[in-house]
């Protein structure tokens, strides 16, 4: 299991509801395809407000590939790969091309 946050860039905040909306709604096959393909069991997203009233996404990956998932995603050239990495960069602001942040270190 993998777990990440990210924070929502300031006016991004319907574009990361539209992009949700999107991968369970019109685009849900392709989205459990790219889950199926990177070997995730489970890929969930919660939106979490800030006390300053910023908001925050929280990722929870489940399944074998979990831990390769973000490198796997950085390279992939499948269009709906592409396009999901695309919606990270605008939302959250992280560039594929500069190494990934580090991944989250459980504490409890």
């Amino acid at each position: 299991m993998g777990a990440m946050s990210a924070p929502i860039l300031a006016g991004k905040e319907q574009t990361w509801a539209t992009w949700v909306a999107d991968c369970s709604g019109s685009r849900k096959a392709e989205f459990d395809d790219m889950n199926q393909r990177f070997g995730l069991t489970s890929h969930r997203a919660w939106l979490q407000q800030t006390p300053d009233g910023h908001q925050v996404a929280i990722a929870v990956l489940d399944g074998p590939g979990a831990g390769e998932y973000l490198g796997k995603l950085a390279t992939s050239e499948k269009d709906f790969d592409v396009w999901f990495r695309g919606n990270i960069a605008d939302v959250h602001g992280i560039d594929f091309s500069k190494p990934l942040p580090p991944a989250a270190v459980q504490k409890l």
